[in-house]
């Protein structure tokens, strides 16, 4: 905080005072105020024990009775708020006896209700209504947070400010604050205003609020920062429950799937042997024979639960329509997660994320869609036809359970209006038109299988969890896809086999400089330290896009003199539509598997979910794919 800041709440007499020394103090109540003479001896208060953590301002609901703001006690003990209050610069609320315990922190609301149904949970007190005799009411007159800008002011007991946060419009001036305020985060339409929340950077070790400096740079939205910061948090994300990456010693079986080579063997397999529960999520599924096997678990009592995206691109298509019907007459469930039903809004830009927990003991991992171009289910003993494309099939509870955990959040109908069940009479998400036939060709002859069968080894390995919107954008120093590039060095090898990577983020008028694209740093840093990296993209979905990155990084290399070439590819006749990174550091081999293309929205709005792992046999299977792939594309290494 800045010099001492004291308001006395209540009375006719506000006074800011400076103090040379120390970091502030505040009023004591048991020291007569007299009007002729004011006395307010300074108390050495220390760091302050709670924070403003998060501001809900301008809300998605008419009238914006959700909007909310956030405390976290940043001390290592209980702290009691009887008697706290909270402002907006014109009007303050004050806290009834409640205790805040340590490392934790509270959301209070205008109405409880109207939070509830935006976020998906009761938050722990209001002050604008009283919907929720469960949460206790604040007294004063109901806060209202201005959309254009204002500010957010914490007030301890003894009426001395806390805290302060200005945003957007607001008075940057404001004692409690330095610099520009915080601006939501908007590089594009992609990034709505409306519904945003503003909320502080957290220690990714802890979770806790990271020191405070009083500005902008403390929060997720500081344009400065491209790890920690130009980030967003819209209501209904789990952020806190699923931000804190985790390295974890798994052991057991772990299999990996090539696609279009042998992926439809291993999905199928890995469904058909569902005991008890299959739970899936996939942006689309078109695959008739997948779903007809996915019915038929469901008619053997398996409780099969499917969770799709509502408004892919293009729309949702009959074929899509038919195996949710197959699903469903089976007894299984489809889910969409739509925007256009219940008063629902975008929890995520697109559920992408392409998983199955089957039985809580096998998690399977894609890049791919359950669709016959990805998992052609002909007879490859003459070859197929498909899209290139990865799979992981891991048994480590550990990550069974985390990805069970994320799948249950996503899919809870009972908190989040997002969610459609298929229904035969809705004119989006039921039956297809009468007469409809599916289609059920697939795979070809044009492609020679690199890998006709999967790979499946037993041990002990690391693995980590990269999923957006939460963890998949980490600091190279704390893990993600940045930490996993950042081992590479002189005399590594980094390949990566992407459907596309944008040369920058940001809007149409951005550029390298204003919005640069922290996985393309990424791999272009790895050069520059010396490493060979290889960077494979597709042209059988391209619009031009990935011609431009290849062209950017060729012309780069050329200039720096790196070990660095960038490729555009269709090695399996369908498109790539991979999404896998491979680096070999110092003899050791990692892999990055999953949804994540290299668009800003797919790290930081879309719900994706990929795995890392430190395998040696597993990296060479791939990387041994990965250079089929690369000469055949073009020529030499």
């Amino acid at each position: 905080m800045r010099p001492l800041k004291a308001l006395l709440i209540g009375g006719l007499l506000a006074l800011t005072l400076a103090a040379a020394a120390g970091s502030g103090g505040a009023m004591n109540p048991a020291q007569p105020v007299s009007l002729s003479t004011v006395y307010l001896p300074l108390i050495a208060q220390g760091t302050p024990r709670v924070r403003l953590a998060a501001l809900y301002y301008d809300s998605e609901t008419t009238d914006e009775p959700d909007e909310a703001f956030r405390l976290w006690n940043v001390s290592d003990s209980s702290v009691e708020l009887a008697g706290y209050g909270v402002g907006d610069g014109r009007r303050v609320v004050t806290f009834p006896a409640m205790t805040l315990a340590p490392g934790t922190g509270l959301w209070c609301a205008g109405d409880a209700a109207a939070f509830a149904r935006s976020y998906g949970f009761s938050p722990d007190c209001e002050y604008g209504a009283d919907s929720d005799p469960q949460a206790p009411n604040l007294s004063g007159a109901a806060l209202r947070f201005a959309n254009t800008g204002g500010q957010a002011l914490l007030f301890n007991r003894a009426g001395g400010l806390v805290d302060a946060v200005v945003y957007e419009g607001g008075d940057a001036g404001q004692p409690g604050w330095q610099g520009p305020a915080v601006d939501p985060y908007a590089p594009s339409s992609a990034f709505p205003v409306e519904g945003q929340i503003l909320y502080r950077k957290f220690d990714w070790s802890t979770g806790r609020p990271i020191p405070d400096s009083d500005s902008r740079a403390d929060w997720a939205q500081d344009p400065a920062d491209i790890y920690g910061g130009q980030r967003v948090q819209y209501p209904g994300w789990d952020l806190e429950r699923f931000a804190r990456p985790a390295v974890i010693a798994a052991s057991g079986v772990l299999t990996v799937a090539l696609g279009p080579d042998n992926l439809f063997d291993v999905a199928s397999q890995t469904l058909a042997g569902a005991q008890h529960s299959i739970r899936l999520a996939s942006y689309t599924f078109e695959h008739v024979a997948l779903a007809e096997l996915l019915a038929a678990r469901a008619r053997g009592g398996v409780a099969v639960s499917v969770l799709l995206e509502g408004a892919p691109a293009g729309g949702l298509s009959d074929q899509q329509r038919y195996t949710a019907q197959v699903i469903e007459a089976g007894g299984g469930q489809v889910w969409f997660m739509v925007n256009d039903r219940n008063d629902a809004r975008d929890r995520y830009s697109n559920q992408h994320a392409k998983f199955v927990v089957v039985d809580d003991r096998l998690l399977l991992v894609s890049s791919e869609n359950f669709s016959p171009d990805s998992m052609p289910d002909d007879d490859k003993s003459d070859g197929t036809v498909g899209r290139r494309g990865a799979a992981l099939v891991v048994d480590d509870p550990a990550l069974v359970s985390h990805a069970r955990a994320l799948f249950d959040a996503d899919l809870d109908p009972l908190h989040h209006a997002d969610l459609l069940r298929w229904d035969a009479a809705d004119p989006r998400y039921g039956a297809p038109p009468p007469g409809f036939v599916p289609n059920t060709a697939s795979g070809g002859s044009g492609y020679q299988l690199i890998h006709p069968r999967p790979l499946r080894t037993t041990g002990s390995w690391t693995a980590e969890f990269v999923q957006s919107p939460e963890i998949s954008l980490l600091p190279p120093d704390v893990g993600g896809l940045p930490g996993m590039t950042a081992r590479a060095g002189s005399g590594d090898v980094l390949l990566v086999q992407q459907l596309y990577e944008r040369v920058h983020w940001g809007g149409a008028a951005d550029t390298l400089e204003t919005a640069p694209n922290p996985r393309l740093l990424a791999y272009i840093e790895a050069a520059r330290r010396g490493a060979t990296v290889r960077i494979m993209l597709d042209s059988f979905f391209d619009p031009g896009s990935n011609a431009q990155t290849a062209a950017y990084l060729n012309l780069l290399a050329q200039a720096e003199q790196l070990d660095l070439i960038a490729r555009l590819a269709n090695p399996a006749g369908s498109g790539l539509h991979n999404k896998m990174v491979l680096v070999q550091a110092g003899g050791a081999g990692w892999v990055h598997v999953g949804s994540l293309n290299g668009s800003e929205a797919s790290a930081k709005i879309n719900r994706e979910l990929a795995v890392q792992v430190q395998s040696n046999t597993v990296y060479d299977y791939l990387a041994a794919a990965f250079w089929q792939d690369w000469l055949l594309s073009g020529g030499p290494r």
